[in-house]
């Protein structure tokens, strides 16, 4: 990416002075070539910007950023409890964590291990959040009774 970013900046600064180089010094532009450089030059930011952008998409999109990132962690679901809280649910290896989320820290609020989606639980999480999360924790302290 740096490399990328790197040739795009010489691109951008090298080439105007080549062709500053090529025009005969004698002759002085007029203010259609200035209103010509200007476009090119305005053409040339925003299929520079375009780059950047597609990059930062693709990157986004493909997942390139977690496959070295080393941490196996993904966001299961969550719910907003609050103008500025939520609940979520992060599955980092083997276990759910269940966080709440503020906008000045976030708590584990449980620890569940990591559970199978059977088809019934995938039509379950198709429902709402609040709903599947219940079923889940109502599972869990029935678990702990027992």
């Amino acid at each position: 990416m740096r490399a990328l970013v790197k040739a795009l900046f010489l691109l951008a600064f090298a080439a105007p002075a080549a062709f500053a180089q090529i025009q005969p010094a004698a002759r002085q532009p007029s203010a259609v070539t200035h209103a010509g450089y200007m476009i090119q030059g305005i053409i040339g930011l925003m299929i520079v910007l375009g780059l950047i952008w597609g990059a930062w998409w693709i990157i986004r999109r493909t997942g390139f950023n977690r496959a070295f990132s080393g941490v196996q962690m993904k966001v299961v679901g969550g719910l907003a409890v609050g103008h500025r809280e939520r609940v979520m649910i992060v599955e980092i290896g083997d276990q759910w964590l269940v966080l709440g989320v503020t906008a000045h820290q976030i708590s584990t609020l449980a620890t569940i291990p990591r559970q199978e989606l059977s088809e019934e639980e995938q039509q379950a999480r198709s429902l709402p959040f609040a709903a599947w999360l219940k079923k889940t924790t109502d599972r869990q302290k029935d678990a702990e009774k027992s």
